[in-house]
């Protein structure tokens, strides 16, 4: 398949910066001599590493996390909703949407492809310049990650696309379905992982690192239900040993706790920066007061009920509540949020708003675009409860299964799932298949709510697959998701499980077709 326009994804950007669709094969034969090109730069180390820079800059772009991908991961999943008087951002929570070219829609795509093609650039230039080759080992590694990063977004959100693994303008693309762009993403982080340090000097921290990419094997290969895989990378991680739990769970979520003993994967963000470096999540997501968020994506009250479930060891409500939710109570009512109480700002008490990642204390905002909080993108916690999904699927009843899954309920202080009153009947083997799968869904949903992993489980669990449940083997469908989530009534099966294809480019792309349901 060959591009219809020259420059749809591979020249996206001239160099590094510039981001306008050029078609004029004129136009980019002529060199202004006092601007750098493809001629110019490259030729050493330093642009090399420049180059890397802008590759690590693709995932803080509006597509990425710094805001779409929250609202597709979290408040397109039954955790999340939206009240927004904008019709186009409620039509992403509803799955009514009807035009392609909306920000939603466009950005995941563009910016995606945009970290693509840069990585690209890096790894087709890295082997030509002359420099030490430790250095440009330690290059590759990383723009190889960032790559397969982007790769596994286009597959989570789209489900369909190329796999330019250049960025040659001359080579031919082909259409790939979902599981061999998640093949592609599973390829890189396998490379990459190769080649990263297990950890990096103070100086450079913040950089991805062989745990990085072992924790993106582990979800890539989650979602191709490769459990064997899964199983090896988790333990590759632990036997990296220096990974641990922090002891305190709301410590995962602050701007003073970033690169921690349990971040894996970890997205820089800074408060200080008008250059697309700072988080839009807490404007997007967070509490709806005056400089606060919008009406755009609330979490839902189910996810609350979740997490007050059970209570822990000293008879208090999970501490995973107030981390991870704004919300009412006779406890809460006189805590100080942007300078009012929750009565002052007039919120209604029957909703509850998400708090993770907001960083919203007593001070007045001062910004909409100022919140430095890195996403965490991989933690811990949920290695250690993807190796018990793992286990489950190959070796049912293994021991290892319920103590993985207790590393993560101890933290919080909630009992051991064989001492729980609430999820009676556990031990510490011996338990089905199906009472698993079902126990940790609930898991899962009580420990990572808002972290953007939702959307995955929901579909690697087959959700968006089936209308009923099929409880005997610990399955979940489409019903059980309208019962927590109204909006879920209007989810086609077969069609909602992917975003469309922006509608410039299904026209523009030889070969790319819209996706299916989607006119």
């Amino acid at each position: 398949m060959i591009l219809k326009i020259k420059n749809l994804i591979y020249l996206l950007i001239t160099l590094i910066v510039v981001q306008t669709w050029v078609s004029c094969e004129d136009i980019l034969d002529q060199r202004n001599p006092n601007k750098l090109d493809t001629t110019n730069f490259w030729r050493d180390a330093d642009d090399l590493n420049d180059g890397l820079n802008a590759v690590y800059r693709s995932l803080r772009f509006n597509g990425s996390y710094r805001l779409w991908l929250n609202i597709l991961y979290t408040g397109r999943s039954d955790e999340g909703y939206s009240e927004s008087p904008a019709s186009a951002m409620k039509s992403y929570h509803t799955f009514l949407i009807s035009r392609y070219t909306e920000e939603a829609v466009i950005f995941p795509w563009l910016d995606s492809y945009k970290g693509v093609f840069w990585a690209n650039q890096v790894l087709d230039n890295a082997l030509r310049i002359d420099m030490d080759n430790a250095e440009r080992n330690l290059i590759i590694g990383q723009a190889t990650f960032i790559r397969g990063v982007n790769f596994f977004n286009i597959a989570a959100v789209y489900g369909r696309g190329g796999i330019p693994l250049s960025a040659e303008a001359s080579v031919q693309l082909s259409i790939h379905e979902q599981a061999d762009i998640y093949k592609q993403a599973q390829k890189d982080f396998e490379n990459a992982a190769k080649l990263l340090p297990v950890e990096w000097d103070v100086a450079d921290l913040g950089r991805y690192t062989k745990g990085s990419a072992l924790a993106m094997d582990v979800k890539v290969s989650a979602q191709l239900h490769e459990w064997d895989r899964v199983k090896t990378k988790c333990e590759d991680i632990f036997a990296l040993g220096i990974y641990d739990l922090v002891p305190v769970y709301g410590d995962n979520f602050t701007e003073t706790n970033e690169y921690n003993s349990e971040s894996l994967f970890e997205i820089t963000q800074s408060a200080n920066s008008a250059l697309q470096l700072n988080s839009q999540r807490a404007h997007f997501l967070g509490l709806p007061c005056d400089y606060g968020a919008w009406a755009d994506s609330f979490a839902r009250n189910v996810v609350k009920t979740d997490l007050e479930k059970e209570k822990a060891t000293d008879g208090k409500t999970d501490p995973r509540l107030k981390s991870t939710l704004y919300y009412y109570s006779a406890e809460t009512a006189s805590e100080i949020y942007y300078t009012k109480t929750w009565d002052q700002w007039a919120l209604d008490r029957s909703k509850v708003f998400w708090k993770k990642f907001t960083g919203w204390g007593v001070t007045a905002p001062i910004g909409k675009d100022l919140n430095g909080i890195n996403n965490r993108v991989v933690r811990l916690a949920d290695i250690y409860l993807m190796y018990a999904e793992a286990l489950n699927e190959l070796t049912p009843g293994d021991e290892k299964i319920v103590e993985y899954i207790n590393k993560v309920r101890a933290r919080v202080g909630i009992p051991n799932l064989e001492n729980s009153t609430v999820f009676t009947g556990f031990t510490k083997s011996g338990n089905s298949q199906a009472s698993i799968r079902l126990q940790l869904m609930h898991e899962r949903s009580t420990e990572l709510a808002g972290e953007n992993w939702r959307w995955f489980d929901l579909e690697r669990w087959g959700c968006f697959d089936r209308v009923d449940d099929d409880l005997a083997n610990g399955k979940r469908g489409l019903a059980w998701l309208k019962s927590r989530d109204a909006e879920f009534n209007n989810f086609v099966i077969g069609k909602n499980n992917r975003f469309p294809i922006p509608s410039r480019d299904d026209v523009l792309v030889d070969g790319l077709e819209q996706n299916p349901g989607y006119n």
